[in-house]
């Protein structure tokens, strides 16, 4: 029994140590799928330290403790978080520092007041999503910036018909193609846009559209001309349609934070567990849920209450700020909306 519960326990942190692969040595079944549940191995781990703790084996039954509390309260992901994510603090502090040498996004905030502007995603599980519903949390939350996927014609033709142009009146819509998964993606905001395209970042999935705007700020636009945020919807393929398409196209969104302050919004189909996630967030981005709550955010099945995955996203890169983030259930969506206030700097 001893013996058994020791490969138990053995088997149960190798499935931990999975989140420490390089990334996209995740990209194959079923290892994107055991990667989102290791915030889950605490449940098994102190049933192990229980069963051990009544047949007296007490050191399988601290090990099985030790690791139920590292799992549950996620000891090692902070510090890994803040030091994968080091480089884009050091260039945001090169760039308060060597002014001459930051880019056209982070110029231009340093003596102006601060923009706030809330922002808005949610996976509409193949146009299903309720268009009333979606505009009573854009009025509810005054969303300025709304990221939708998994969007189709008949829905969009539906917010239309829900007064959706009346407060936000610009949007930008990826291309519908029969290779999307779940359907195409799309922006709406009420910011006057300094530039749109269909397709901002060659992924192996839906086309990301983005909208370049200005952010208001004492509710005028900002004065200076390159004071711009980039706006992307994207949404990854899920593993089970390409493992390798779903890492690539994680890690492939990280061009993005390399242009412009930008807000990456959408079903990314990962969490911080996911080494390709932390990838991209290494690559320049930061998780608005990690930044203003010091946790993940999870938001996938919208009908459990709990247990609940990390699938959705706000990133953010550049003079933003997260400082809330929370979750709303929308009628016909399996997965909850998720609204982020920003403070742009």
């Amino acid at each position: 029994m001893t013996i058994a519960l020791g490969t138990a326990l053995a088997l149960l942190v190798l499935w931990w140590a999975l989140r420490f692969l390089p990334a996209g040595a995740e990209g194959r079944l079923p290892l994107p799928y055991l990667i989102a549940l290791i915030p889950f191995l605490w449940i098994p781990a102190l049933l192990l330290a229980v069963v051990a703790v009544v047949l007296g084996c007490w050191p399988l039954a601290v090990a099985a403790v030790v690791l139920a509390m590292i799992v549950a309260l996620r000891v090692p992901l902070h510090r890994l978080s803040l030091r994968e994510t080091s480089r884009e603090t050091k260039r945001e502090t090169y760039r308060e520092t060597h002014p001459e040498t930051s880019d056209t996004a982070a110029r231009g905030y340093g003596e102006q007041s601060d923009a706030l502007i809330t922002v808005m995603t949610l996976n509409c599980r193949f146009g299903r999503a309720d268009a009333d519903a979606i505009m009573d949390a854009v009025r509810a939350h005054d969303v300025d910036v709304l990221a939708l996927q998994e969007l189709t014609a008949d829905l969009v033709g539906a917010l239309d018909a829900a007064g959706i142009r009346n407060v936000l009146p610009h949007r930008q819509l990826g291309e519908d193609r029969p290779t999307d998964n779940g359907g195409f993606n799309g922006l709406w905001t009420r910011l006057a846009p300094v530039a749109a395209a269909s397709s901002s970042a060659q992924i192996p999935a839906a086309d990301v559209p983005m909208i370049v705007a200005s952010p208001t700020r004492n509710g005028q636009p900002a004065d200076a001309p390159d004071s711009v945020i980039a706006f992307a919807s994207a949404h990854t393929k899920s593993p089970m349609r390409g493992c390798r398409a779903w890492s690539q196209g994680i890690v492939g969104l990280g061009r993005l934070a390399l242009q412009r302050a930008t807000v990456v919004l959408g079903d990314l189909n990962c969490g911080i567990d996911h080494p390709s996630f932390r990838k991209l967030l290494a690559a320049g981005f930061r998780d608005a849920s990690m930044s203003a709550l010091r946790k993940p955010m999870v938001s996938f099945p919208s009908w459990l209450a709990w247990p609940r995955i990390e699938l959705d996203h706000v990133l953010i890169s550049g003079g933003i700020d997260a400082e809330r983030v929370e979750t709303l259930t929308i009628h016909g969506s399996d997965h909850l909306a998720t609204v982020a206030a920003l403070r742009i700097r």
